[in-house]
Formats: C-alpha cells, structure tokens, sequence
C-alpha cells in the first residue's frame, strides 16, 4: 500500500473515531436530559401528591379545643354549707342530707388526660358499655359531633368510665332520659376539661311555644330514642357555652330538648331493653330529687368500656 492510501486509511478511521464519539457524547446527552426530566417528573408528582394527600387528609380531620376546667370540691362544698348554715329550720335537715351527699361523691372525683386535638370527623365507632345488667352497645358517629366522640373515645381508653353508675333517671312530659357518666354519682363530677359544643343541626323541631321566642330562646328539637348525648351546664342567657365533658344520656324516650346538645351516637335496640329495665324500675327521688327527676332504683352500673374503630 502507498503512503498516500496509508495516510488517507488513517485519515478516514480518526474521522470514524471523532464522529463516533460525537454519537456516543449526544446519546449521552440525550440520556442524562431525559433522566434529568424524568426526576423533575417524579418530583412534581411527588410534590403534588404529598400536597393532595394532605390537603384530602386535613378535610377528613377536625382540630378540637377542650378547655381546662377542673373541679372545684371546696368550693362547691363551702357554698353548699353556707346556704345550709342559712336555711330556714324546717329545710335544715335535707340540706344536711345534701350536704353529706356531696361529700361522699367528692371522695370519688377522678379526671382524665385531655384528648388529642386532632381527630377523624367521619366513620363510626363501637362503644360497648359492659354493664352489671349487660352489654349496652353504642354505634358513635364522628361526623355528628367530631370533637365530643373524640372526647369520648379518650375518656373510654383512659377508663374514666369503668365503675361507675349512671346517676340520673328522668321520665317527665317532655324529658326521658337516663344520665351517666360522672364517678361522684352527684351531677358536678367532670374529668377537669371541657368539650366544644358541636350542636346538632338534623333533629326534627319540637312544639314551638311562642313566649319562648319572644323571649330570645331557643325552640326544642325531638332527640329520638336510643340517642346519645353530651351533657352540659350551658346557659344562653349567662353567655357560658362549651361545658360539656364526660357525662352523657341516653335517651329513653323521643324527647323535647335544647338544641344544643352534641348528639354522639346511637344505642341499638338490643342495648335499649337494657335501659328499659332500668326506667322500668322507677326512680328514687334521693336527697334532692323529685318522682320524676332522681336517682334510678335499679343501679345500671357501668363495669368497664370498649371501643373498636
């Protein structure tokens, strides 16, 4: 071979050789743009679905806010034996009664941690009440009353619950209810926090009476039977809400209330003819009761609480 086909051989590969790398240099390219898009994507997907997660899981859940509010024995206590100490001679001696009442139900005042702020607001919740008279099953319901279910559950898992009896049995014209959870048996027994008021907005309306409105107040609604709800010291007129706690009733009877009671939940009908026995046995008017607002003769005593979500 001449040295001109040599040097034009040569020639020829280096040129091979430089466009071959050219090739390999744009392929490269080309690989690290797609994988450089490829990572943009996935982060943009990422980004996007971390923020739909988010924004899909703050709509599920509900931020409560529950109150201290802790019991106040001595004074409650002091208050009542000063207005004994005051009343007439012939009511001395029920106030005494009263007093002793209260006392005895103060050495049984529990409380319980306050429950997480954050909660689910829909699906439902198994509450079993395991009672000396049997299962008393409740189905609560979060997207009624969110942040006083939540209350509930906590107090259940914190056994707030467990030995106590239900202290309140009223069967009037327009009241059927049996009332449960405080320890102290007394009414002013709460776990040292209060709930929010969630008022229910899907009861049906009760008779309107037109003083009442002409008065400012708040016309009933019907709780139906089975119902159960939060208890509370609310007044309208003194401006005082969000008392509610720890002490809720299960209505026995379809009922004419203030609308502004967190409806939880529901007592199915196997759990119902519980309660029937108990409203059954009468009610023991106690130390400041009456026949149809008192204490209830057969004691439904609540041995522990479930929950199962």
């Amino acid at each position: 071979m001449s040295s001109n086909e040599e040097r034009r051989d040569a020639a020829r590969r280096k040129l091979e050789e430089r466009l071959e790398q050219e090739r390999m240099a744009a392929r490269q390219r080309r690989i690290t743009i797609i994988s450089v898009a490829s990572v943009a994507v996935l982060a943009a997907v990422a980004v996007g679905g971390y923020f739909y997660y988010r924004h899909w899981d703050n709509q599920r859940h509900t931020e409560c806010t529950y109150t201290a509010s802790p019991d106040s024995w001595n004074d409650t206590l002091k208050s009542i034996e000063e207005q004994v100490k005051a009343a007439p001679a012939e009511q001395k001696a029920k106030g005494e009664e009263y007093l002793k009442f209260m006392k005895e139900g103060s050495k049984d005042a529990r409380t319980s941690p306050t429950p997480p702020s954050r909660t689910l607001n829909t699906g439902t919740v198994d509450w079993t009440l395991k009672t000396n008279m049997g299962n008393v099953p409740v189905t609560l319901e979060r997207s009624s009353a969110p942040c006083n279910v939540n209350a509930v559950i906590s107090l259940s898992n914190n056994k707030f619950y467990d030995g106590t009896s239900c202290h309140r049995l009223a069967q009037s014209e327009n009241l059927h209810v049996l009332q449960c959870g405080d320890p102290t048996r007394t009414g002013a027994g709460s776990p040292g926090w209060s709930s929010p008021d969630e008022n229910p907005t899907d009861l049906a309306s009760g008779d309107v009476d037109p003083q009442m409105i002409q008065m400012g107040m708040t016309p009933p609604v019907i709780y139906p039977r089975g119902t159960v709800a939060i208890a509370n010291r609310n007044n309208e007129q003194t401006q005082t809400f969000d008392t509610g706690s720890a002490q809720f009733f299960i209505v026995t009877k379809d009922s004419q209330l203030t609308p502004t009671l967190a409806v939880i939940g529901k007592v199915d009908e196997a759990g119902m003819k519980v309660i029937d026995k108990v409203v059954e046995g009468g009610i023991d008017p106690g130390p400041i009761g009456t026949a149809e607002n008192g204490f209830p003769k057969t004691p439904l005593e609540i041995k522990s609480t479930s929950v199962t979500e």
